[in-house]
């Protein structure tokens, strides 16, 4: 809304800083909770309702040369014993993701590792929903919040590759109308927020399904 109201002056660097100060509060209360996939999920939607609105390349550029050496530094400091920036469990979930093979963070893998296994097990088809199966990884209790977070693995156990792939396919569509919805869009604002729409659905699709599948870190 407030990028179209003043889509005449929102490529300005003036503008933008306004923007990014306005969003520190309620970014920063998500990212208090805390819940930084969220955190960083808000932000990438914000990136790109911004790329749909026309921001000049020249200011992607110079945002990405000055935050890149600044997230590089971020992860080096949260490597540190007296780290404050994020909870001790987040910091081993991300440091167990990179050394998968250190005793240590046995745990730490505990979840995504048991997902993993409950999506390979459903093979081709699945084991049939809300199946009996006493070898179901599900059905042991041993996928925490797999109603929410770990939906996917649900999916992958008892549909099997079949049912992950529909389960992808059908994402895609949708994000793909909120495209052309977009491209549709009669005035700015519209378009703006179909743009959002398929942004949100994108990115947190591809956050479950990376975490599920231990392609991302499950930082929580």
């Amino acid at each position: 809304k407030v990028i179209s109201m003043f889509k005449d002056r929102f490529n300005t660097w003036k503008f933008l800083g306004i923007l990014a100060a306005s969003l520190i509060v309620p970014v920063g209360m998500v990212f208090a909770q805390p819940d930084l996939s969220t955190t960083l999920l808000i932000c990438l939607i914000i990136c790109s309702v911004l790329y749909c609105a026309g921001i000049d390349y020249k200011k992607v550029l110079t945002v990405l040369l000055i935050m890149v050496p600044i997230v590089l530094a971020l992860f080096v400091y949260i490597q540190t014993p007296n780290q404050k920036l994020l909870k001790p469990y987040q910091v081993n979930r991300i440091l167990a993701f990179k050394n998968p093979d250190a005793q240590e963070n046995e745990d730490d893998r505990y979840q995504q590792e048991n997902s993993v296994r409950a999506i390979g097990s459903g093979q081709l088809t699945g084991k049939g929903l809300n199946n009996d199966d006493p070898n179901s990884v599900k059905n042991a209790g041993l996928i925490p919040e797999a109603q929410t977070d770990f939906i996917f693995s649900v999916i992958g156990e008892e549909l099997g590759f079949v049912g992950s792939i529909i389960t992808v396919l059908l994402l895609s569509w949708i994000v793909g109308e909120c495209l052309y919805a977009a491209v549709r869009a009669r005035n700015f604002e519209g378009r703006l927020v179909c743009c959002g729409a398929a942004s949100w659905i994108a990115f947190q699709s591809f956050i479950n399904i990376g975490v599920t599948t231990l392609i991302l870190p499950n930082t929580g």
